[in-house]
């Protein structure tokens, strides 16, 4: 398996990362237009992540399998209030993930394009 991310950390993807279809799961993003720049993972945005421990996480994208607990995290977290939240498909072909407490992380196979993907139309 070729990844998008280069130079992942030892152990990343985690061992018990599946790959598999699934729908719906809901990301936010920038704005009310579905860009590619809404599927960069933090490394990929330069975005500071503030636990190196979770470097693998830094490398994907993440999701959310339900509604309410995305909507958990735009009360927590101030910077995700203007997000927009949309809801999409994940497929086997995309990558694999892991989740956790509704929480999805992806690893992204290397010439997916998830703007042609994640849509439910």
């Amino acid at each position: 398996m070729v990844f998008k991310e280069k130079n992942l950390p030892d152990q990343c993807p985690p061992a018990d990362a599946v790959q598999e279809d699934v729908e719906p799961v809901y990301r936010f993003i920038e704005n009310d237009t579905l860009q590619e720049i809404d599927f960069l993972s933090h490394r990929e945005r330069k975005l500071p992540y503030k636990h190196p421990e979770k470097e693998c996480e830094a490398a994907a994208i993440s999701f959310y399998t339900t509604e309410q607990a995305a909507e958990g995290l735009r009360k927590k977290f101030k910077k995700f209030k203007k997000k927009v939240l949309i809801k999409g498909k994940i497929t086997e072909e995309c990558g694999i993930h892991k989740t956790e407490n509704y929480h999805l992380n992806l690893w992204l196979f290397q010439d997916v394009k998830m703007l042609n993907v994640f849509p439910v139309e």
